[in-house]
C-alpha cells in the first residue's frame, strides 16, 4: 500500500512539472495560470499526499525551467506573433514596447501575474541575450514557484491570508485572460471588415500587369 501510494504521489509531481514547463513554454498558462498547480501542490503537501520537500523542489524547478523554454522557443522560432502589432489596441502596445526596453524588469515583474508570465519570455527572446535574461528568471521563477508553492501548504492549514491572497491572484488570472481575448478578437474583427471593404473584382495592378498572357507591343 505505501509503495502504492508513493508511485501516486510520484505521478502527481511529474503531471505538476509537466505541467508548469507548459504554461510558459507552450503558451498553456495563456488560458491555464500556473499557480493552479503549485498552489495545489501546496494543499497537497500540506494533506500529506505527496512529500513536502520533493513537492516543493518541483514547483521551484519547473517554475524556473518553464519561461527559459518559452524564451528558447521564440528565440529559435524567427519571428513571433507578439512583434506584429497590425490591429492592437494601443494600451497592448505600449506593454510590449516597454518589455522591448526595460525586458529585465519585465521578467521579474511579469513572474507575478499570470499570462503575463507566458507572453514576457517570448518578448525578453527577442532583445535579450539568455545570460542576461537567465540571472535574472530563473531566481525570480524558482523563488515565485515556491512561494506559491507554500501559499498552499498555508491554505491546506486553513490560513484567511493565503485565501485572500490565491484569490487575489485568480483574479489577476482573469482579467488578464479577458483583455488578451478582446485583443485577439479586435485583431479578427478588424481584418475580417477589411476584407469585406475590397471589392470583389478589384485586383491589384502589379497582378494584372504581371500576368503571363500579358505583353507589351512595341512601336
Amino acid at each position: 500500500m505505501a509503495a502504492l501510494a508513493g508511485c501516486f504521489g510520484a505521478g502527481l509531481l511529474v503531471v505538476a512539472a509537466v505541467a508548469l514547463i507548459a504554461e510558459s513554454g507552450l503558451l498553456v498558462g495563456v488560458v491555464l495560470p500556473g499557480i493552479s498547480v503549485t498552489v495545489g501542490l501546496g494543499v497537497l503537501a500540506g494533506a500529506g499526499a505527496v512529500p513536502g520537500v520533493a513537492a516543493g523542489l518541483t514547483a521551484a524547478v519547473a517554475g524556473a525551467a518553464g519561461p527559459s523554454l518559452g524564451y528558447w522557443r521564440a528565440r529559435r522560432g524567427g519571428p513571433s506573433a507578439l512583434r506584429s502589432r497590425r490591429g492592437m489596441p494601443a494600451a497592448a502596445v505600449r506593454v510590449l514596447r516597454l518589455a522591448e526596453r526595460r525586458p529585465a524588469l519585465a521578467v521579474v515583474l511579469g513572474q507575478w501575474f499570470a499570462v503575463v508570465r507566458t507572453l514576457v519570455p517570448r518578448v525578453a527572446g527577442g532583445v535579450l541575450p539568455y545570460h542576461r535574461f537567465a540571472v535574472v528568471s530563473i531566481p525570480v521563477a524558482a523563488a515565485w514557484g515556491l512561494g506559491t508553492f507554500t501559499l498552499g501548504c498555508l491554505l491546506a492549514q486553513g490560513s484567511a491570508t493565503a485565501a485572500r491572497l490565491v484569490a487575489a491572484q485568480q483574479t489577476t488570472a482573469t482579467v488578464l485572460l479577458a483583455l488578451l481575448l478582446l485583443t485577439v478578437v479586435g485583431v479578427l474583427v478588424r481584418g475580417f471588415v477589411r476584407r469585406r471593404a475590397i471589392p470583389g473584382g478589384a485586383r491589384p495592378a502589379a497582378d494584372v500587369a504581371d500576368r503571363p498572357g500579358r505583353r507589351r507591343h512595341r512601336r
